[in-house]
């Protein structure tokens, strides 16, 4: 099921509006076949992994991500094809919200001669589908906010230079989340100040979509990330003649930032983006957490001390202070 999980990642961001699947057959303790949900319209992951399978899936045994889908859509359900390669037995981990599906793949494939068991490390891959779950009840891109802080409350230098906060756990489980994320959104402030790339580092998966919120400053050219990989969408109240060729500009609409933040879940959530992940500076996420419109905020909080720097609009504090520790705020108002 671990591999399969590895097989999802590989479709966040390909698969959308549908979710983020990864399948693989075993038999007689071999793997035989792999494969992720391709986009809309192209087969899912059970069907890829069948077929790259082929003729040893006869009596073997499916393991599956998420519920295996038993309607008709843009494509045939993957119920039907489970039941036509010989699978023996099938294991999947997390069901599947989607009424037109949920609970119902079961007595289907049991009426065919499966066996079925789910619920398969369960604790691991719900947390995968968190995002998936929140759009399928809401039909909105579930919010993921991330900050690293010193244990004195500081998250940049005295002038806003970056400093080097947490280790290699914290960098290593960021690195994770946005691999599983759609989107990662950055401010223009962390633009200017860090030139990333927002890459995954090594991490297995597809790199996120890239936003810039660059409210009313103007965003110059020199940054790399318009010249590596996919170009970035930027949402601006102002227009941004230097890099209208190198980013995809999209003009705000609004004064206000909470109306122009629901103007960009808005436009995301139509795109079928599930999860978006914004890694926010001391000015961004003061304007989130004042529209409190989000729904988790991740704190990691380092045993390091600045002194003096760039504080933030939270000051997170932990009893254990030896090694970098993980504090998650829930929005309770945001959380359907």
């Amino acid at each position: 099921m671990r591999l399969a999980l590895e097989q999802a990642y590989f479709a966040v961001g390909v698969s959308r509006p549908n979710p983020p699947v990864g399948a693989v057959v075993v038999a007689n303790g071999v793997v035989v076949g792999k494969g992720f949900t391709q986009a809309p319209g192209l087969p899912h992951a059970e069907v890829m992994a069948l077929a790259d399978a082929g003729g040893r899936a006869i009596g073997a045994d499916l393991w599956v991500t998420l519920e295996p889908c038993c309607h008709y859509g843009r494509t045939p359900p993957c119920t039907l094809a489970i039941c036509n390669a010989g699978i023996r037995r099938v294991f999947y981990s997390h069901g599947d919200l989607n009424p037109l599906v949920c609970s119902q793949s079961k007595s289907i494939l049991e009426a065919s001669g499966i066996q079925v068991f789910g619920g398969v490390i369960a604790n691991e891959i719900n947390a995968f589908y968190e995002a998936y779950d929140y759009f399928v009840r809401t039909k909105r891109t579930f919010i993921e906010l991330k900050v690293a802080q010193t244990q004195d409350g500081f998250i940049a230098g005295k002038n806003g230079e970056r400093l080097a906060i947490t280790g290699e756990e914290a960098n290593s489980w960021t690195n994770r989340l946005r691999a599983a994320s759609d989107a990662i959104l950055i401010g223009a402030g962390t633009l200017e100040a860090d030139d990333p790339l927002l890459s995954l580092r090594g991490e297995a998966g597809n790199p996120p979509e890239r936003i810039i919120l660059a409210g009313k400053k103007t965003i110059s050219l020199n940054n790399q990330m318009f010249y590596k990989g996919k170009p970035p969408i930027v949402y601006s109240q102002v227009p941004q003649p230097e890099i209208e060729n190198l980013a995809d500009v999209r003009l705000l609409k609004h004064e206000s930032f909470a109306s122009n933040w629901n103007q960009i879940i808005d436009d995301l959530s139509k795109a079928g983006m599930h999860r978006l992940l914004v890694e926010t500076g001391s000015r961004l996420s003061s304007l989130i957490l004042e529209a409190c419109a989000w729904n988790r905020y991740n704190v990691w909080v380092s045993p390091k001390k600045a002194l003096e720097g760039l504080s933030w609009a939270l000051k997170v504090e932990v009893k254990d202070t030896s090694e970098d520790q993980l504090v998650s705020f829930f929005n309770t108002n945001n959380n359907q």
